[in-house]
């Protein structure tokens, strides 16, 4: 099972500790560590990565409302199966 809870994608327009915590720090270090940060806007390899599928098929096939490119800032909720996991859009980070 995975132990990532949130993810945040990108560069968020809010911090993220606002968004995934309650404000104070030591809860901010404890969500941190159960969040994913990743470039990646493709919520079914977003999925793979952090072990919730295993593969990019399965959600295709279980959950074809979930084979979608994150393009614009948001906050979403997944639910797969009992998990829940929290994303954070952020705007694409040039390089």
């Amino acid at each position: 099972m995975s132990k990532f809870q949130n993810v945040v994608i990108g560069e968020p327009l809010v911090n993220p500790s606002e968004l995934l915590s309650n404000g104070d720090s030591t809860d901010w270090n404890n969500e941190k560590k159960q969040t994913f940060f990743t470039d990646n806007r493709y919520l079914p390899k977003i999925l793979k990565d952090i072990g919730i599928v295993p593969s990019i098929s399965e959600v295709k096939r279980n959950k074809p409302q979930y084979d979608i490119n994150l393009t614009v800032p948001d906050f979403i909720v997944v639910k797969w199966g009992k998990k829940v996991i929290y994303i954070v859009v952020g705007k694409v980070v040039s390089k």
